[in-house]
């Protein structure tokens, strides 16, 4: 072929415009999509965390418990252990762990009241009865302690209640004391103060991307049927008054002064002094078992010389 006869290619520059536009305006789709897709990651991590632990009991401890099960407010079957106390069997502490924890989670705190002559009852998270129930980290999970209030309340053996709980389970617990009058004495560790703050962390100095993620997972909380606003601690605990709460927190995490001064009295907090998320026992084992009988002990009236919780 000749030169000649050769024609150059021509560029379609008004197409080439559209697609450079459509191109560039689809960035900000794609990113969108991006933060929705991690944030859908983290949800599902979180809210469907499957069982932590095994069904274990307080047998292993020396202290005899039966199993039992009940239905939460929410509906489904939990089972747990009660284990009846040698001083005070007339007085049950619920005791909850942390995130999606079995039973065996809970049994340390379990224990120590034992030694100290209190029934306990702990009972399986929710994700270990069925892996398709949603861990809330805590609205939900405040509606099993309330349906370990209802099977309490059962027995003719207990005539008082109270309760304890660390992380996701002080959350439930402190939720469930504000809305049941038999809880009469509650002891919440490391929980959140409000969950949509506590995704959204607004103090913290993000950058543009991290904070739209956290949008996102608030987003996927309430799709995954989480009811965010209405997971607040802080705006329920005034509710619990006139019965006491004893707030427990590592002076390396936040929310313990947030909700102490949301809270009527009679109410007390302990800052661990070096303390993270859950080393309350590890960093002050005895401080810690002294505080913790100390303010049950009071607050049903056992003791002689209860002081020490303030």
């Amino acid at each position: 072929m000749n030169e000649e006869n050769r024609s150059e290619p021509t560029i379609n520059w008004t197409r080439l415009a559209r697609l450079s536009t459509a191109a560039i305006a689809s960035i900000p789709v794609i990113i969108v999509l991006i933060a929705a897709g991690l944030g859908w990651i983290y949800t599902r991590a979180v809210l469907h965390p499957g069982c932590q632990g095994d069904f274990a009991s307080l047998d292993e401890y020396g202290y005899p418990s039966a199993e039992v099960s009940f239905e939460s407010r929410n509906g489904p079957t939990l089972r747990g252990w009660f284990s009846e106390g040698s001083d005070h069997p007339e007085i049950a502490i619920i005791v909850m762990p942390g995130h999606a924890g079995n039973t065996r989670s809970a049994l340390g705190d379990a224990a120590l009241l034992a030694r100290h002559g209190y029934s306990t009852l702990v009972f399986e998270h929710r994700s270990c009865t069925s892996p398709s129930l949603t861990a809330s980290t805590g609205f939900w999970e405040a509606q099993d302690a309330l349906g370990a209030v209802d099977y309490l309340q059962t027995r003719a053996d207990v005539a008082h209640i109270g309760a304890m709980g660390f992380s996701e389970g002080g959350t439930a617990v402190l939720m469930a004391a504000a809305e049941e009058p038999a809880i009469e004495a509650v002891a919440p560790m490391g929980g959140y103060a409000d969950l949509k703050d506590d995704i959204l962390d607004p103090d913290d100095k993000l950058d543009w991307f991290s904070r739209m993620v956290r949008f996102t997972i608030v987003w996927w909380f309430r799709v995954e049927g989480v009811p965010v606003n209405k997971s607040s601690p802080v705006a329920v605990i005034d509710q619990i008054s006139p019965r006491p709460v004893f707030l427990i927190y590592g002076e390396l995490e936040g929310s313990g002064q947030q909700l102490y001064d949301a809270a009527e009295e009679p109410k007390s907090l302990w800052i661990v002094p070096e303390t993270g998320h859950g080393g309350y026992g590890i960093t002050h084992p005895e401080e810690y078992e002294q505080r913790i009988v100390s303010f049950f002990d009071e607050s049903f009236n056992v003791c002689e010389d209860c002081p020490l919780p303030q």
